[in-house]
């Protein structure tokens, strides 16, 4: 027994993929942002 809406349309599908990939991006670019936070960090206690 199989329901329709169980089917995803093409277009369902590539939103899906799109919205993947930037949940990803959104995650990679949080984790740069950290670590550039860190390195600026540091580098302000070396001057000192």
């Amino acid at each position: 027994m199989t329901s329709p809406f169980l089917y995803i349309g093409p277009g369902m599908s590539a939103g899906a993929i799109v919205l993947i990939l930037l949940i990803g991006a959104l995650v990679l670019f949080s984790l740069g942002y950290i670590v550039y936070l860190r390195i600026k960090r540091m580098g302000k206690k070396k001057k000192k």
